[in-house]
């Protein structure tokens, strides 16, 4: 389906690891920082936006997506472009 082919494509650690950082950097806070905000360790967020971790763990994701009051598709990156958020909401009607 259209949605898994978008999950698979966009499941790149880089990409999650690569938006976290620009999402930090937006409100100028350091790893520490949002580790600190977020409720982790340091050495979760250092490794996330190194792309160390190579699946970050749901409750890791969903913490730093509140923290940063973001969602879950955001961070993930699950529609980069209008196109396709409306293909795939297209795809799920009823």
């Amino acid at each position: 389906t259209l949605l898994l082919s978008l999950l698979e494509r966009e499941s790149g650690v880089s990409t999650f690891g690569k938006r976290l950082r620009c999402l930090r950097e937006e409100r100028q806070w350091s790893q520490w920082e949002l580790a600190k905000r977020a409720g982790l360790p340091y050495m979760t967020v250092w490794r996330v936006e190194a792309g160390k971790h190579q699946y970050p763990r749901m409750d890791i994701a969903k913490k730093l997506a509140r923290t940063l009051r973001v969602s879950l598709d955001v961070l993930c990156g699950l529609y980069e472009d209008d196109s396709e958020k409306s293909e795939v909401l297209a795809s799920l009607a009823p």
